[in-house]
């Protein structure tokens, strides 16, 4: 049903060059982006269905990431350096409080008490624990020295890069066993996947699409966001975060409703641990070869968010046990969070960012 959104981009593209009111371009291309994070999503699926658990865990929540690193670089391209971190702050959030919390509530309503590894979950949360430390590390340095934060911030994208580069090892090297095969996946085996060159095809037309209606989302989102009076912050938290999200959100819950909790945590955590490894490493490297700026600094609120998400999200599944009211919370917590953003002024001269 969401598919049928795709009629927006070329509607997107067309109110774009004839230039119609920057709010109506503004909520075409954000309508237009979601079907197509939808069928990028759906083509990795299919990628990953051969695959198994491990690798096809770590393979969607990869490829899922992909739409935040399109929208991201081409935002980055437009000068919206602020609004780029704060996208990456409410993709963060998205995966561990509306992903995670709606796979909860799915998956609870339908199978009751859900079970997770505790050895996945041990891990995800050390790594997840990890991943703070660049958002946290910035932010005490700039108090002291504001303008190393530029350097800072390239050498600990160099590590986490390093990191991600080490974690993708040690997944594939010493994957775990998956778990066993539930009534909703024998329904699957019987309609195979899709050949690799079509899944391939299909996620490069999108890839392409998605950087196409991020151009015109990019263009119309300064105009928008004046005219309602948004913060550079809510709009790229809750906005690009939120559209950019969609397809963790929508894997996380169709593997909730099939009973694959390992694919939930895969698709949610594991997501949320690449978007801080190589996401945003990658989009201080872009904004390096772009000549806009780019870095690791995160307002106070943006980087206490992050922190009280990860302790949450770690606080509701460390006993490897949880039932839809947990989902429920998380859900709440993300709530009140975005309250908070939109009542917050523009917080962008709060971080010491120069718009362009």
């Amino acid at each position: 049903m969401i598919k049928w959104l795709l009629v927006c981009m070329p509607a997107a593209i067309a109110a774009s060059w004839f230039e119609v009111d920057p709010s109506v371009v503004f909520a075409l291309s954000l309508a237009a982006i979601i079907p197509l994070v939808e069928v990028m999503g759906d083509a990795t699926e299919q990628l990953a269905a051969k695959l198994g658990p491990t690798i096809g865990g770590l393979l969607n929540s990869s490829l899922n990431n992909a739409p935040e690193l399109i929208i991201g670089i081409v935002a980055l391209s437009h000068g919206l350096g602020s609004v780029v971190k704060a996208s990456l702050t409410g993709s963060i959030l998205v995966n561990l409080m509306i992903g995670l919390g709606l796979a909860l509530i799915f998956g609870g309503l339908k199978f009751g008490e859900q079970k997770f590894d505790r050895h996945n979950l041990r891990i995800g949360g050390s790594m997840l624990m990890i991943c703070i430390f660049c958002f946290v590390v910035p932010a005490v340095f700039e108090i002291g020295t504001p303008a190393g934060t530029r350097g800072l911030s390239i050498e600990i994208s160099v590590i986490l890069l390093v990191i991600y580069v080490l974690n993708v090892f040690i997944t594939l090297v010493s994957g775990r066993k998956g778990e066993s095969i539930t009534p909703d996946e024998e329904l699957d085996e019987s309609n195979p996947p899709s050949p690799v060159w079509k899944s391939l095809s299909i996620l490069a037309a999108a890839a392409v699409a998605l950087a196409m209606v991020s151009d015109t989302l990019s263009e119309s989102l300064g105009p928008t966001a004046k005219a309602l009076g948004l913060s550079d912050t809510f709009s790229g938290i809750v906005l690009l975060g939120g559209v950019g999200g969609i397809g963790e959100v929508l894997s996380a819950v169709r593997f909730a409703r099939s009973g694959r909790p390992s694919l939930v945590l895969s698709v949610t955590v594991g997501s949320t641990i690449q978007m801080v490894l190589l996401v945003a490493p990658l989009l201080v490297f872009g904004g390096l070869l772009l000549g806009q700026p780019m870095d690791l600094k995160f307002t106070s609120f943006e980087v206490v968010s992050i922190v009280l998400a990860v302790l949450i999200a770690k606080e509701l599944t460390k006993d490897g046990e949880a039932n839809w009211m947990e989902g429920i919370l998380l859900i709440a917590t993300y709530a009140i969070l975005a309250i908070g953003f939109y009542n917050l002024p523009d917080m962008t001269a709060a971080a010491g960012i120069v718009k362009p």
